[in-house]
């Protein structure tokens, strides 16, 4: 028969899971959205604090950085280590490892300012590269099995490599050379405006920027684990293999892929977390639109970049504040969970392959 009074005061009214995670019908707004706006000039602002595009965007760099580095790394890291002679090895695996030093901010500042207003410039061009490479390659493969053994002979074993070093080079150059004349042939001289036209946005700093740079990245820290997981094979397994009649392909993707299964794997997801923690790369190559679209020629906005952007801007103790602590938990959250289950993924490899 009491009467109690409680009072509570609500210091966060504008946050909740569901402006935080799901669509909200903001004002002057057309429709519900994903919206990250934590600033304005104007009187009657609302903050929008969605962390749904930036978890997208985050994980959209991460994809296609990804795409980017993992075939190259671990291509790279088989030839490298099982069919490349021991003084070719010696000269390329310090070059790659090298490329781990170079600083991410550098990396980012000519992504910006260098490669995304060249790929503008040479769309066409560059799709040219990623088309033809792959395939001058295997013809260049195919032309060296049809030429006499005597001539094949004078390169010694583990330097066939070194013959697509002039291909790829003059590859680049010949797609660059004709990026304006098929761009007048097919695009009506302007592709970014004919991707316009079609419905399909472009920015000038978007993901294929970023997967191209953000890949660079990537590559040398997949690529060392894996050239030296596939190296410490143990000899006798790959001699063994050879004895019993296998070819060295046979063996390569029977035995020692297997055998290096485990290590493969975690320089797979140490790289992804590499991409997905990246900060200075999407900061400067980026835009930092925080928009929700997979589009390749689109740009996003990361949690990490959001997080260098405004974390100094921001009031102590605010919402604001407080969402950007918010964000750099989901990114800490989502590195423990890659890397527990790559660690739990890795040790049933090791256990099913460790008879071998």
């Amino acid at each position: 028969g009491e009467t109690q009074f409680h009072e509570i005061e609500n210091e966060h009214p504008e946050v909740s899971w569901h402006s935080l995670w799901e669509k909200v019908w903001y004002e002057s707004r057309s429709e519900p959205e994903y919206l990250w706006q934590s600033s304005s000039s104007s009187s009657d602002f609302e903050p929008k604090l969605s962390l749904t595009p930036l978890t997208f965007g985050t994980i959209k760099a991460a994809f296609y950085a990804m795409m980017v580095a993992v075939p190259l790394a671990i291509m790279g890291a088989i030839f490298t280590a099982y069919f490349m002679s021991p003084r070719m090895r010696n000269l390329v695996k310090p070059t790659i490892e090298i490329m781990e030093a170079l600083p991410t901010v550098i990396l980012g500042f000519l992504a910006g300012l260098w490669l995304a207003p060249l790929v503008e410039n040479n769309l066409p061009g560059v799709f040219s590269i990623l088309i033809l490479t792959p395939i001058m390659v295997l013809l260049t493969a195919w032309l060296w099995t049809k030429l006499p053994k005597s001539l094949r002979q004078r390169i010694p074993d583990g330097w066939e490599a070194a013959i697509l070093i002039p291909v790829v080079i003059l590859v680049g150059i010949v797609s660059m050379k004709l990026s304006l004349p098929l761009e007048k042939l097919l695009f009506d001289g302007d592709m970014p405006g004919w991707l316009e036209s079609t419905g399909i946005g472009y920015d000038q700093r978007n993901s294929l920027v970023v997967g191209m740079v953000m890949g660079f990245a990537v590559i040398p820290t997949i690529f060392s684990i894996t050239e030296d997981a596939i190296f410490s094979v143990p000899k006798q397994l790959t001699i063994g293999s050879l004895a019993l009649g296998a070819t060295p392909w046979q063996t390569l993707t029977k035995v020692v892929l297997l055998t290096a299964s485990p290590a493969i794997f975690s320089a797979v997801m140490i790289g992804l977390g590499r991409a997905v923690g990246e900060t200075m790369i999407v900061l400067m190559a980026t835009g930092n639109t925080p928009i929700m679209d997979f589009n390749i020629f689109e740009g996003f906005r990361a949690l990490s970049a959001n997080i260098a952007v405004e974390m100094p801007e921001a009031a102590v103790n605010s919402t604001h504040y407080r969402v950007l602590f918010l964000a750099a938990l989901v990114l800490f959250s989502a590195t423990f969970v890659f890397n527990t289950l790559a660690e739990l993924v890795r040790q049933r490899l090791r256990k099913k392959y460790s008879s071998l």
